[in-house]
């Protein structure tokens, strides 16, 4: 696919056209400045938009780019800018994939809610895709997501809304291929398409994230009435951030179950893409291999054997951890609940017979399970058997109890 990528020094831009270069598509960087990365150049700005003429050839353009500046405050020269892109886009017979907001609506309490409402309008006028995306995180911190980033690394206090508004978030690279599914497609029925966490969750609990999986903090948090928010908002207008805040407030709940269906597209816990990589499989499977360990041989394991439990099931599964409660990983015995040997193909029972292998591979492990230490007599040697036989018995027992 051929791609044109408008605002693709931002946030998002950079992130976008990173992965579209990965994929094998050609792209073009349409923006103000030239982007770092080795990518075809074409000078972009919104100020001179409407002079602004799209190559031919063209599959898809992507519209990120935006008006942050005090000139721009009406939205105004953004309209004007989009809507040229998008007339552009049907001249040459290309997709256009606009980028929008959760905010945008008719009625938006701000300026820019109902300014990205109008550019959607005028690109679903000319044939476009409109993409509403939660809120972004993860990645580079810049944008609002390197702004609350900075606030909740250097405050110890962080305001608690009250009521708390919701948000729906959706990791950037995840928002990047979503955007690629949609410029490549053929045959979406969608033109709206919301693009989110099915369940929202509150903003303090996005910013405990942030705490936690990002700067690795801990926070206190004071309430503060939401009432006090749109009271000063309608007192100071867009200074002091209150715009961004009075858009917060305001946020409507996407349904993105059908948009996400319609992109064959599934997006990252919130816990794993809070982390820097963005993806924390190897951290959880690091944390698995530990508990599967201290299951089978009732002791820690060698780092070793820890490191071979993960790359055998990076390499013979799906590179996957299993979603074990968080109690099994503070009491490893507990496993036994889900040591279901009767069910076909179960991939618990799998891992935990693959760590049995391993730990009977290892040195400390032969010595164990072979019985190699210590006085070994016929009474000894029953007395254990019937004692695994009666562990076993009270464990089928408690496992019928507890399903």
């Amino acid at each position: 696919m051929r791609l044109l990528v408008t605002g693709a020094t931002g946030y998002i831009g950079q992130r976008l056209v990173r992965r579209a270069l990965a994929s094998g598509h050609e792209v073009i960087a349409a923006s103000r400045r030239q982007p770092s990365m080795a990518v075809n150049w074409l000078a972009f700005e919104l100020a001179t938009a409407n002079q602004f003429i799209l190559p031919e050839g063209l599959d898809a353009v992507v519209h990120l780019a935006a008006d942050t500046s005090p000139a721009g405050a009406d939205g105004a020269r953004e309209l004007a800018a989009a809507t040229r892109v998008a007339d552009e886009a049907l001249r040459i017979g290309a997709r256009m994939v606009f980028v929008s907001s959760q905010t945008a609506r008719a009625d938006a309490p701000t300026v820019y809610g109902r300014t990205k409402f109008a550019i959607e309008q005028a690109v679903l006028h000319s044939d476009g895709i409109v993409v509403r995306p939660g809120q972004v995180y993860g990645g580079a911190e810049t944008g609002l997501f390197g702004t609350l980033v900075k606030l909740v690394q250097k405050l110890p206090v962080l305001p608690a809304f009250i009521p708390s508004p919701h948000v729906q978030p959706i990791h950037v690279d995840d928002l990047a291929d979503a955007l690629l599914r949609a410029a490549a497609s053929d045959d979406l029925t969608i033109r709206t398409l919301c693009i989110g966490s099915a369940e929202p969750v509150t903003f303090t609990a996005f910013l405990r994230a942030i705490a936690s999986g990002r700067v690795r903090k801990i926070r206190m948090w004071v309430p503060v009435p939401s009432f006090a928010v749109r009271l000063a908002h309608s007192m100071f207008g867009a200074r002091f951030g209150l715009d961004r805040l009075a858009s917060l407030l305001a946020l409507p709940r996407m349904e993105t179950q059908a948009s996400l269906a319609a992109l064959a597209h599934e997006l990252r816990p919130l816990a794993a893409g809070m982390s820097r990589s963005g993806d924390d499989s190897r951290a959880r499977l690091l944390r698995e291999a530990a508990t599967m360990f201290r299951y089978v041989m009732r002791r820690h394991a060698a780092r070793r054997d820890v490191i071979r439990y993960v790359r055998c099931i990076e390499r013979l599964r799906n590179a996957k951890p299993l979603l074990l409660p968080a109690f099994v990983h503070w009491f490893p015995s507990s496993l036994a609940l889900f040591d279901r040997r009767g069910v076909a193909g179960d991939e618990t029972v799998w891992r935990i017979d693959a760590a049995v292998a391993l730990g009977e591979a290892s040195v400390a492990g032969s010595a164990r399970f072979l019985q190699l230490q210590g006085n070994n007599g016929l009474l000894r040697a029953l007395l254990r058997m019937t004692r695994a036989v009666l562990l076993e018995a009270a464990w089928r027992i408690v496992r019928k109890i507890a399903m």
